[in-house]
């Protein structure tokens, strides 16, 4: 049981710093498509230039952000439970 929650907690962190990675990536494109679905739905297609640019600005700072606490979170962890593990077998 113990090192299930060892590798489980492994495999996990692997995933959060692996997702936070292909969010951080992916930022600029999935700002530009919520901007873009915003424009749609709330604006009816029209909006001045310099708005859209601060919400497409907005958009892409927010997955910036939560991509990289994705990453640093995922990272850390992963670096601490790589720590316990070497720690475990020496």
């Amino acid at each position: 049981m113990k090192y299930l929650m060892n590798y489980g907690f492994l495999l996990f962190t692997i995933v959060l710093t692996f997702l936070g990675y292909l969010k951080l990536i992916n930022s600029v494109e999935n700002g530009r498509n919520l901007a873009n679905e915003y424009l749609r739905k709330s604006m009816g297609g029209s909006m001045d230039s310099d708005n859209f640019r601060i919400i497409t600005e907005g958009y892409i700072l927010s997955n910036v952000t939560l991509g990289g606490v994705m990453f640093f979170v995922g990272l850390s962890s992963f670096c601490f439970c790589i720590y316990k593990i070497f720690k475990e077998f020496s």
